[in-house]
């Protein structure tokens, strides 16, 4: 209902500012089609935001990380269009690591992510997330979230790395190496500087009795730098290495941008130009410099406001060309061309002064006459608050908008000519002071280690009404967790601010701080890195989305015949196996479409979707399944982290020493006293197979891949799942009686024979004189084109062959396995069952289709130990992670409690609680507390 209230308030607003020189011409008709479209693209394609809070902001191998995610649309509403937030780790290089499917419900989610050491290394990590309507507007929409694993400091070195000194183009860098227990580390070492993937130089070094280390190199003069990276391993510890980041930010390494407001530069207007420079480690640069004409008359002078961001203004000529004279870091300089002026065109202005209640919009053009229509448009959170048509007088129109007509974020302004193209943009930001006040109060400043602690929240409005909303509390022990990058990031600073910009943006919550400084750097961050979410162009065409929203879960395909041609009215039959056993049926359209959607909840499982005619059997066709949200999408910029072992601080590494002390004692606990598993009895699982032809019986293989594996190993080919499942399997080469030396399949020491559904295809194969490696290629073509997913088991025969032996060799093998003994030595048997059960001739099962959803991720409480009674306290409770409560709901007083018990040892704990009323606000707030230590 917002969307449209909105929409009546610009309408009826527009009507009534004709005092403004931007103001209604008698014409209505165009501006309220084009407000009219624009509404109707964004209410057809309505854009989804993410946020995640996690408990802290760095991990270690082997910890888990726990989150809150909250799904809304522009308006920061919950969306109702999401059930499912899909939630990857990437690696440092942008591989997707893991991929969790989390549900949610009125916008909300939580969950825990296991950082395993079995697939989590030491580096960056990055976790994106989003949903499957999120996919419409590309990767630039996700959230994304970057942080450092460490490793636990095992085998680690500290390197206090100095300033690297620079001359032109060498290099010279000094670091200290020492160990995690602080001692001095004197080392043969092996270096390698390598840019972008290539290394630059090798050699040896050696640290002196300080345990510093002194390299000298050159760079390329013409190589642009990326990710420069000096690499020191131990000479005679190979295991033991260190990564150091470094950066030089040579002239020609550091990019500087200019960006006039609303687009080009146009001669004859004044211009407010936006600019940022940024080090090839993709961090702000700070700069200082002027701007001169061709004639060397200084116009403006450059200097950097934050984070290599600035602004000036220049009032340019015809004929006149403008160059930037840059001073960077270190004294060296640059010299960069501004953009050409065009000489005739139209510039969108907009001076909006933090404390003022309006701001004013100057369109400008050099070439009108005042005879045609022009349109301003201003669109917030999706919403056109502001429209208005007019004509220009004198190259010049403005207006004083008042800021009321626009709700807290970034408004974004649009100036179209007659036809509806655009012509100009400009993003403000609109500051009406309205986010959630939280308040976190406790009955005491002080508590005792193992104190049970209440923590009192209270949630109002701007006006003071309490407020009913969604909120997430972590806390955090400060002697172990630095909590600045949790607060400079938060569920404010994203949704308002930088969910809509596009790049890296440095401390977020930085811009939204209400002083003039902060103001300033907000208006140079939106004209550098301020962008369009949609192409202006799209709301004349058909809306077609390429991605569903998942309200809820479903199942969709199509039934086609030999033909490819679509089956209509056929029965689909869909059968789960998995943690919950369920069967569905419905009936296709006249396009060959079915659609399942009423699902129970269910984890892991299995579908089976056959197709049947009239008569209940199975038809003699295919199957395809919409699951383009079961595969990841592409990844877009790689997170570059500095190592937590670089100039680290003591914060960051008593948090390393003591996560690893809390876990190796967390898991001696688990395992009792003295940290010894009880004996374990390897019992040998005979599974059964289904259908299974095996001669030894069911159950009586030596090992056996069962539908569930085949079914997980989804389209793989079942070659790739017996080389990587069945024991001892491999490819060798064997010398024949012919003395012919040809490669071979075995399992340890026996060739193997590969029988499906009790055919062996060895029946079947017929030699071609002189070939080398005949037979082999012969069973891999077998192998390599049926897909795992049709393959209901494989059984491993590797023992007691001689029933398989007497039905498949000939009377010579025959006679040479018998002579073997009992064990049949030469070959082993795979009994292979599909699930069409006639043998090695098809591909797949005609009208069955496997399918195997992602599966929701398992929900874990977060762990709350529990001191009810006072004892001694033995130092063994080293939690960094104090409290983490996800699903914090106030009441109609804007009230919750919610209580946890301190750790063990004296520290300063930070409470962060952010969240939303789901409705348009969120808020961010933090609170100190002191532990004392034992009473």
């Amino acid at each position: 209902m917002q969307k449209i209230s909105f929409l009546f308030k610009t309408i009826f607003l527009a009507n009534f500012i004709a005092a403004s020189a931007i103001a209604q011409t008698p014409a209505q008709g165009n501006i309220n089609q084009l407000i009219s479209k624009i509404t109707t693209y964004n209410s057809s394609m309505p854009v989804e935001k993410a946020f995640l809070q996690f408990d802290k902001p760095y991990y270690s191998a082997g910890d888990t990380l726990w989150f809150k995610g909250y799904i809304m649309n522009e308006s920061l509403e919950y969306s109702p269009l999401s059930s499912r937030l899909y939630v990857e780790l990437l690696n440092d290089s942008n591989a997707v690591v893991k991929r969790f499917v989390f549900p949610a419900s009125l916008g909300l989610t939580w969950g825990s992510i296991p950082l395993n050491r079995q697939y989590v290394r030491e580096g960056t990590y990055t976790i994106r997330a989003y949903t499957n309507w999120m996919r419409n507007f590309g990767d630039d929409y996700f959230f994304k979230k970057g942080f450092y694993i460490n490793n636990g400091g095992n085998n680690t070195w500290l390197v206090n790395m100095r300033q690297p000194e620079i001359s032109g183009n060498d290099v010279k860098i000094g670091a200290k190496f020492s160990g995690v227990d602080g001692k001095t580390a004197a080392n043969d070492l092996l270096v390698k500087v390598i840019n972008n993937k290539k290394v630059l130089l090798r050699n040896t070094a050696q640290t002196g009795p300080d345990g510093m280390m002194n390299v000298n190199f050159s760079l390329p003069q013409q190589t642009p730098l990326k990710n420069l990276t000096v690499v020191v391993q131990d000479k005679n510890d190979k295991t033991r290495s260190a990564l150091i980041p470094v950066k030089v930010n040579r002239p020609q390494d550091v990019d500087i941008q200019f960006m006039p407001e609303s687009g080009p530069i146009v001669a004859g207007i004044p211009s407010h130009i936006g600019f940022k420079a940024i080090g090839e480690d993709g961090k702000g640069v700070a700069i200082e410099g002027s701007v001169y004409d061709n004639d060397r008359n200084e116009l403006a002078k450059i200097n950097t406001l934050r984070y290599g961001m600035g602004t000036f203004d220049i009032a340019t000529l015809p004929n006149k060309t403008y160059t930037a004279e840059i001073s960077l870091p270190g004294g060296e300089k640059k010299t960069i061309p501004l953009p050409v002026p065009l000489k005739t065109g139209s510039v969108l202005t907009v001076r909006n002064a933090m404390d003022k209640d309006t701001m004013t919009v100057s369109a400008f053009n050099t070439t009108e006459t005042g005879n045609n229509k022009y349109y301003l448009v201003g669109i917030s959170r999706g919403v056109v608050c502001y429209g208005a048509s007019f004509v220009f007088s004198n190259n010049h129109s403005s207006a004083k908008i008042p800021k009321k007509l626009f709700p807290t974020g970034i408004a974004h302004f649009i100036l179209l000519n007659a036809a509806g193209e655009p012509l100009n943009e400009r993003l403000t930001f609109i500051d009406h002071a309205d986010n959630l006040k939280i308040d976190l109060k406790t009955d005491a400043p002080v508590y005792a280690a193992r104190d049970s602690i209440p923590v009192h929240i209270t949630v109002k409005n701007e006006t003071g009404q309490p407020v009913i909303g969604s909120f997430s509390l972590a806390v955090t022990d400060d002697s172990q967790v630095k909590t600045e990058a949790a607060v400079s990031d938060n569920i404010v600073s994203n949704l308002l601010l930088t969910s809509d910009l596009k790049g890296y943006i440095e401390d977020p919550a930085y811009y939204l701080q209400h002083n003039e400084q902060s103001w300033k750097a907000l208006d140079a961050l939106l004209l550098t890195q301020g962008w369009v979410g949609y192409d202006q162009k799209k709301i004349n065409q058909p809306v077609k989305p390429a991605f569903d929203p998942e309200i809820k879960f479903t199942v969709k395909g199509t039934v086609t015949n030999l033909f490819n041609k679509p089956v209509s009215n056929s029965r689909v039959v869909l059968l789960s196996k998995g943690d919950e056993n369920f069967e569905r049926d419905t009936v296709t359209d006249k396009m060959g479409k079915f659609e399942f959607n009423r699902f129970p909840q269910f984890g892991k499982t299995t579908f089976a979707i056959s197709a049947v005619n009239e008569r209940g059997k199975i038809i003699n066709g295919g199957i395809s399944i919409d699951e383009k949200n079961q595969s990841p999408v592409s990844a877009g910029s790689t997170t570059n982290l500095d190592p937590w072992n670089i100039n680290t601080d003591n914060v960051v590494l008593n948090y390393v020493k003591l996560d690893r002390t809390y876990h190796d004692s967390t898991d001696k606990r688990q395992y009792g006293v003295n940290g010894h598993l009880l004996k374990t009895v390897d019992i040998k699982d005979h599974a059964i197979v289904r259908n299974s032809k095996n001669l030894n019986e069911p159950g009586e293989a030596d090992q056996t891949l069962t539908e569930d594996e085949m079914v997980n190993a989804g389209k793989a080919t079942l070659l790739d799942v017996i080389m990587s499942k069945v024991k001892y399997f491999h490819a060798s080469f064997y010398k024949d009686s012919s003395k012919q030396t040809n490669m071979e399949y075995f399992i340890k020491d026996k060739r193997v024979h590969f029988v499906f559904d009790g055919i062996d295809i060895q029946r079947f194969y017929v030699p071609v004189s002189g070939q080398p490696n005949e037979h082999y290629d012969y069973q891999k073509q077998y192998l390599d084109n049926i897909s795992a997913e049709d393959i209901l088991g494989v059984e491993v025969n590797y023992s007691a062959n001689t029933r398989y032996n007497a039905q498949n060799l000939n009377s010579d093998d025959l006679l040479a396995a018998n002579a073997a003994g009992p064990r049949g030595a030469d070959y082993a048997y795979l009994e292979i069952t599909t699930r069409a059960g006639i043998g090695p001739f098809i591909q797949r099962a005609a009208g069955i289709y496997i399918y195997k959803p992602l599966p929701l991720a398992e929900y874990k409480q977060f762990y709350r130990p529990r001191y009810p009674v006072k004892g001694i306290i033995n130092n063994s409770d080293l939690r960094s992670t104090i409290h983490w409560s996800p699903n914090i709901i106030t009441d109609k007083n804007g009230m919750s409690t919610i209580s946890f018990y301190a750790a063990d040892k004296p520290a300063n704990y930070t409470i962060i609680c952010e969240g939303s009323d789901m409705n348009g606000k969120a808020g961010i707030q933090t609170a100190q507390i002191t532990i004392n230590g034992a009473k």
